[in-house]
């Protein structure tokens, strides 16, 4: 009589099964959260490219406005030092160039777009590259084979940040930390290995994706685009509102600028 009793899984082939269902749901759900940021930013850059047909050039107004007061602020303020100081106040002089820190405005901001694109952000790469630098600086390996690895990515990072190349440094970031690979060679069989590999880069890709994903809700636009979504459900003229408020304000910001502007006047006559 022929024995058919299903035999008992191996612990390896236990593992490798567990291993393979959860690849199969970290796939799926990294899909389903994928598909979610997608269709969000597909919605705002919608709202960016009707934002900049409909009021960009008003949103330019403002900001334009925005920098010419805090540059005529920078100058009053370095006036009334000098003065205070008895010194004389010159623009081109070196002290006083390198006093002209620009400080934030303290007033209310006005919600705007960002419609300006920036095509090489400077400031992510070297914010993306110190994290990276920390990650897998060559000088903490433990081992040949670490330091190996290190130096390799070490050397794609450093091209990369060179290029200011934002989106390889951010696909960089997606790659395994030493210490995972260290707990990768530990794993006996090839098979679980690289099944074990392929789910460390699916769960980095998921907090990648949503880290993207709350970032997209704080983002101006994205608030700003419910908002609109709200008030047109609601009836209002969106648009006709916005315009108002804008234009409302650029006519505060010019006499806000004009009275300073009068005031440095002002200060140079009694010079």
């Amino acid at each position: 009589m022929i024995n058919f009793a299903i035999q008992p899984l191996s612990t390896a082939q236990e593992r490798t099964r567990r291993l393979k269902d959860e690849l199969a749901q970290a796939q799926q759900v990294l899909l389903d959260i994928e598909a979610q940021l997608g269709e969000k930013q597909a919605i705002v850059n919608a709202f960016r490219m009707q934002c900049r047909l409909k009021i960009g050039e008003l949103v330019d107004r403002v900001l334009h406005l925005r920098a010419e007061k805090q540059l005529y602020l920078t100058h009053l303020r370095l006036r009334q030092q000098a003065e205070e100081l008895g010194l004389v106040y010159d623009e081109a002089d070196p002290f006083w160039q390198a006093q002209e820190r620009v400080e934030p405005e303290m007033d209310e901001e006005t919600l705007l777009p960002h419609l300006p694109e920036t095509p090489r952000d400077d400031a992510a790469a070297k914010r993306i590259y110190r994290q990276l630098a920390r990650r897998f600086h060559p000088d903490l390996s433990a081992t040949q084979v670490e330091q190996a690895y290190r130096t390799s990515m070490m050397a794609a990072i450093n091209n990369a940040y060179a290029a200011r190349d934002v989106q390889t440094l951010r696909d960089l970031a997606d790659e395994l930390d030493p210490t995972e690979l260290a707990e990768l060679a530990a794993i006996e069989t090839r098979q679980e290995r690289r099944l074990r590999e392929r789910l460390m880069r699916l769960q980095r890709r998921r907090r990648k994706t949503l880290k993207q994903l709350d970032e997209l809700h704080q983002d101006s636009t994205t608030i700003l685009c419910y908002k609109a979504q709200t008030l047109e459900a609601e009836g209002r003229r969106w648009w006709d509102e916005i315009r108002v408020d804008l234009e409302q304000e650029i006519s505060r910001r010019e006499m806000e600028v004009a009275a300073i502007k009068r005031q440095l006047e002002q200060m140079e006559d009694h010079r």
